[in-house]
């Protein structure tokens, strides 16, 4: 067997095959001669059927699982010989097998990348700090303050910033009307669309308006206008304001804590504290798992098989695009985000991959492995906390083919401890949080 492996692109081979036709006559001899014994015909007892007849009547037969059984087995010998790890399923091209001649064929195979994992250990990080401050549970309260807020209508009063609007509108172009509605509600929030165009300056034209004015606004019809004859057009919109709401919040004490089910204001705020504290815990823990990814991903670089790649983007991008349409977006919207969807996820996915293929080589130099024992607790764990049968998660798993992702997820959190084991990690000091908090508010 003669082989020539070429790289034809990111983790793609192509393996050239040459069989001699030495090799190709003896395995049709031999499957011609197991026919012959064993097959039955009208006429022919078992195993005296003439071989010319054999050969009329399932010669392409044989030369069809001849070919198969040969391919597969210089495709195996291939692999080991060349120390290939295959990803997915080969692709089979230009098979020729003439009697007489050599056997050639191609192989086209995507291969699991190569690299090496080296100075993963004593990798610098730093701990933000996961004390809970005044202004934490401040923001906290304010929040619970928002989910109760109200919007009530301003009848005495003018329109400000984050009001809702109640008005009916009309476009002009020139002296033409070419559309109007009535009743509908807009926020008054700059960049707000009214008849499918961005107001830039909305807040400006509207604010200090009273109910049963009248306001116009001066804009350029945009690309999505429902008149496609008057997009990018000068368009004057007439807004007739008919009523102002305005979201109201509650007081933050005792009686507002009692309303949402605890016994005091200081009891709210014990309870609040306590989940900012789980809360921050999880996201300082987060945090250094991203940091090592960041560190990981920064000094290791290889290339991904672009197959794989694209077939888990498709899977997520569907994710996404089903997540949309259950959240009330129209389909045109999620054509309209397609292709930014697929781009956000062939980069998520293709980091994902890459930091699991390295902690899985982290895991088998450093022997680091999850013992079935391991799983059964955390499958208990689930069923724990979803107050079911272990048995019945257990099922569940194996008929989503989830259990391998299961192992894979353990295994990859058992690499991220050995390496916060191994880190030199520096605390955060409080100057560093507050700088951090100063340029932040800077920004905004």
């Amino acid at each position: 067997m003669n082989l020539t492996v070429e790289d034809v692109g990111q983790c793609k081979k192509i393996l050239k095959f040459e069989v001699p036709k030495e090799t190709v006559e003896e395995e049709i001899e031999k499957k011609t001669m197991d026919v012959c014994n064993t097959v039955e015909l009208p006429g022919f007892r078992k195993g005296r059927v003439p071989r010319k007849l054999v050969e009329k009547r399932f010669g392409s037969h044989i030369k069809e699982e001849v070919a198969q059984s040969v391919i597969n087995n210089c495709y195996q010998k291939a692999l080991e010989e060349h120390k290939l790890n295959p990803v997915g399923n080969p692709q089979f091209s230009d098979v020729k097998l003439e009697l007489g001649q050599p056997f050639s064929f191609d192989i086209t195979l995507e291969v699991w990348p190569s690299f090496e994992v080296d100075n993963y250990k004593g990798l610098r990080l730093t701990k933000k700090s996961a004390v809970v401050t005044d202004e934490d549970i401040a923001n906290a309260m304010k929040g619970l303050g928002e989910q109760k807020a109200q919007l009530i209508v301003v009848t005495d009063g003018i329109a400000t910033e984050e009001d809702k609007i109640i008005c009916d509108y009309k476009v002009k172009v020139g002296k033409d009307c070419v559309l109007e509605d009535e009743d509908i509600e807009i926020s008054l929030i700059d960049n707000t669309e009214i008849a499918d165009t961005p107001i830039p300056d909305l807040v400006e034209k509207i604010k200090g308006a009273k109910s049963g004015e009248t306001r116009k606004v001066n804009v350029n019809l945009s690309n999505n206008f429902t008149g496609e004859a008057y997009r990018g057009k000068k368009a004057e919109i007439v807004l007739t304001i008919k009523e102002i709401k305005r979201l109201t919040y509650p007081d933050i004490n005792e009686d507002f804590a009692k309303t949402i089910g605890f016994e005091s204001l200081d009891d709210l705020m014990v309870k609040v504290r306590k989940r900012i504290e789980v809360d921050k815990k999880n996201w300082v823990e987060d945090d250094l798992k991203g940091q090592i990814f960041n560190i990981l991903l920064e000094q290791i670089k290889f290339d991904l098989p672009q197959e794989l790649v694209n077939y888990y983007t498709e899977k997520r991008a569907y994710k996404y695009q089903l997540d949309m349409l259950k959240g009330g977006i129209s389909l045109e919207e999620i054509q309209k985000r397609t292709a930014a969807i697929k781009n956000a996820s062939a980069d998520s996915v293709a980091r994902e991959l890459r930091a699991s293929l390295i902690t899985e080589r982290i895991a088998e130099k450093e022997r680091i492995f999850v013992t079935e024992n391991e799983v059964e607790q955390r499958i208990a764990a689930i069923a724990h906390a979803y107050n079911t049968d272990t048995s019945r998660v257990r099922k569940q798993l194996e008929h989503q083919g989830s259990l391998s992702n299961l192992r894979s997820e353990m295994r990859e959190n058992k690499v991220v401890d050995f390496l916060l084991k191994e880190a030199k990690i520096e605390e955060e000091s409080q100057a560093t949080v507050k700088t951090k908090k100063k340029e932040a508010k800077s920004k905004e």
